[in-house]
Formats: structure tokens, C-alpha cells, sequence
């Protein structure tokens, strides 16, 4: 039976977590790349190298927690088939990365439902093109959290048909990737899963124009909060295909063309909520709305992007609610919401400037990517 790690190294690890508290703050994820962060949870096998990983693996119950002490490479993707196995640190900084020149592709899978990864440093293949440090298909539950990822040029993380995944206090650091933390569907859609608290920065254009770096699509009751995102990624926040959902209180700065960008879908943007975000530094408009209908822009702050336009809605749009008063809104919205044969125009308060003809298109790539047959959109 496997127990905690007993002996000079436990009670080490004891005494440093008593010395050091868990500091949150609402919009700063915990993970500090600064300094030590601690390992609370005592875990049921330590591991310090790839064969021991891949043993504790093999052997993993249900719940158990497997505690990585070291920092070591790997030569094949890691996946976990166990539900609701943690992987933690035992021991402050423990990190896995792809070894060079040896074709790991996927990092880390998180292939059952329940899987947890926390306060880990993950880092794939930087020569890969198709790499990503972090990967979930069609599982539920899953959880990364309080880790730093080194994002591949491929992503920061992938994650499809993931009902209930909570991507929370992690900072992801790209150099130009295809895409940021991306969710959308699969078998399944992303219904109730969360975003938040995350800082998320890229130092290099990303190569997807589409997509940004937190990218959600294709469900309902989705959470995008709290995050920071920094940097020329091509939109901020990328968006479509959602119903009932809550972008709040995030802080987007320096996008090639949208901090926040609804892409044209088959479905329509529908009922959620936009409330207290800040965009600035944008190439074209902060927030571009398109495909739209029943959704709330409350209390944020759009100055200084391309135009001075802090926001757009696009001639697909209708019956959305504009609340402000410290930038130019584009309004050319002329769409049908209800199916009554007459236009549901947008209602826009604030003393901000009303502008209207004001074409700013869809942006598209031809660049297409797909992950164990799952094309991304």
C-alpha cells in the first residue's frame, strides 16, 4: 500500500509549508515564478525521474496524488488514464519537460475524467510545431492549476469536448504560438467549464489570426475571469459559439486586432454577459461583435485602442446591450433575433460617440491544425 513519504524530506517539506502561506489576490494568479511556491498537499508516491512517472502511472488508483520532487525530462508523452489522479509537487519548482530530439508531441494528457495537475512547471518541445505542454479530450472535471506552462509554438493548451475543466492560477508564457488556452468542442461541448485568474503572455505574434490567447467556443455557462492577457497575440480573448456565459473582470492589453473578437460560427453569441474588462493597446476595435444577439457590455473600460473604437457590432447583430460612455461605439447592427421579420436593433446608453458604416471585417487564416483528429476552430 502506498502511503506519504516519511523522513528527513518529509519533514523538510512540512516545516517549509508551515513557513509559507497560499497569498491570492483576485485578479494575480498564486503561482509566482519569483520565488518557491509551496507543496501543500502530501502526496501517496514521490517520484524524481521518468521511470519512476511512469511506474506510479501504471500502479495509480482513483485519487491518489503522485508528488513529482525533481526537476527531469521525458522521452514520451505523458498521459493519465486513472480518474482523479493529481499530479503536485512534493518539493518546490518540480517541473517535466520535453527532452530535445526525441518526438514528444503531447506533453501531458489528461485522458480520464477528475485528472488534476497542480503547481507543476510544464514545458514541451519548443522545436515542435505541432507540440502542446498540456492536453484534455473528452473528459470531464479536469484541473490545471497554479502551474506555469511554457507554451509551444503549437499551444498553451488544448482541451476539447471538456465539460466542467477549470483552467485557474496559472501563467502561461509564449514566444509565438498557434494558439493560446484554447477550449471548444468535441463529442461533447466545454458546458460549465472556468477561466480565471490566469496570466497569460506572449513576447511574439501568435501564427492563428482567429484565435487569441484564452480561445472558448461551443457551450453554455462558461467562466472567463480574472485574467490577465498580455501581449501581440491576435485577439486577446476569441470567441463564438456560447450561450449564457461571463466574461469579467479581465485586463487585456497589446492585441494584433481584438481584446475581445466574436468569430463568425453557426451558432450565434447568445445571453452573456461582458462586465468590467479593460482592453487597451489594440490594433483594431477592443471588443469586435459579430454573430451576437441578447448580449451585455457593462461598466468596461475601452479606451485607447485602433480608432479610438472601444467597440463594434457587426451587421449580424441585435438586441445586445451597450452600457458607457468613454469611447466610440460602432453600431451597423440590422439582425433579426427572434425570427419576427423585423430587425432587433442594439440599445446603446452612455455620452460616447455613436458611429455607424464603419466595416471592420472578419478575420480569417488559411492555417488549419489539427490534435488526434480534432481540427481546431
Amino acid at each position: 500500500m502506498r502511503t506519504r513519504p516519511r523522513g528527513t524530506l518529509f519533514f523538510a517539506l512540512t516545516a517549509l509549508i508551515g513557513a509559507c502561506a497560499d497569498q491570492r489576490h483576485p485578479t494575480v494568479p498564486s503561482f509566482s515564478v519569483g520565488g518557491a511556491a509551496a507543496c501543500p498537499i502530501p502526496a501517496n508516491v514521490v517520484v524524481t525521474d521518468e521511470a519512476g512517472l511512469a511506474t506510479a502511472l501504471a500502479a495509480a488508483y482513483p485519487g491518489e496524488v503522485i508528488g513529482l520532487a525533481a526537476f527531469f525530462g521525458i522521452t514520451v508523452d505523458v498521459a493519465v488514464t486513472t480518474p482523479n489522479v493529481m499530479l503536485t509537487c512534493a518539493a518546490p519548482g518540480a517541473r517535466i519537460f520535453a527532452a530535445p530530439g526525441v518526438g514528444v508531441i503531447e506533453l501531458f494528457t489528461a485522458a480520464a475524467n477528475g485528472v488534476v495537475v497542480d503547481r507543476l512547471v510544464l514545458k514541451d518541445s519548443a522545436g515542435d510545431p505541432n507540440g502542446d505542454p498540456y492536453v484534455a479530450i473528452d473528459v470531464a472535471g479536469v484541473r490545471l492549476t497554479n502551474s506555469r506552462i511554457i507554451c509551444s509554438p503549437g499551444s498553451c493548451g488544448f482541451l476539447a469536448g471538456t465539460s466542467g475543466a477549470v483552467i485557474a492560477d496559472n501563467r502561461f508564457e509564449s514566444a509565438g504560438s498557434f494558439t493560446g488556452v484554447h477550449m471548444q468542442g468535441s463529442v461533447g461541448g466545454i458546458d460549465g467549464s472556468r477561466v480565471e485568474r490566469n496570466t497569460i503572455i506572449a513576447t511574439a505574434p501568435s501564427t492563428a489570426f482567429g484565435f487569441g490567447g484564452i480561445r472558448v467556443r461551443d457551450g453554455s455557462n462558461v467562466v472567463v475571469a480574472a485574467n490577465i492577457v498580455q501581449g501581440p497575440w491576435s485577439n486577446s480573448i476569441a470567441t463564438t459559439d456560447l450561450a449564457a456565459s461571463s466574461f469579467v473582470n479581465n485586463r487585456l492589453a497589446g492585441a494584433v486586432v481584438n481584446g475581445i473578437r466574436f468569430n463568425v460560427g453557426p451558432l450565434l453569441m447568445i445571453d452573456n454577459v461582458f462586465q468590467t474588462n479593460e482592453v487597451t493597446g489594440a490594433g483594431s476595435a477592443g471588443v469586435f461583435s459579430q454573430s451576437a444577439c441578447r448580449n451585455e457590455f457593462v461598466g468596461n473600460a475601452l479606451p485607447g485602442n485602433g480608432g479610438n473604437v472601444g467597440l463594434a457590432f457587426a451587421a449580424t447583430t441585435g438586441a445586445n446591450t451597450f452600457v458607457g460612455n468613454q469611447t466610440i461605439v460602432v453600431d451597423d447592427g440590422a439582425f433579426d433575433c427572434d425570427g419576427d421579420g423585423v430587425v432587433d436593433p442594439n440599445i446603446i446608453t452612455g455620452v460616447g460617440a455613436v458611429r455607424h458604416g464603419v466595416t471592420l471585417g472578419d478575420v480569417v487564416s488559411g492555417a488549419v491544425r489539427t490534435i488526434h483528429g480534432i481540427t481546431l476552430q
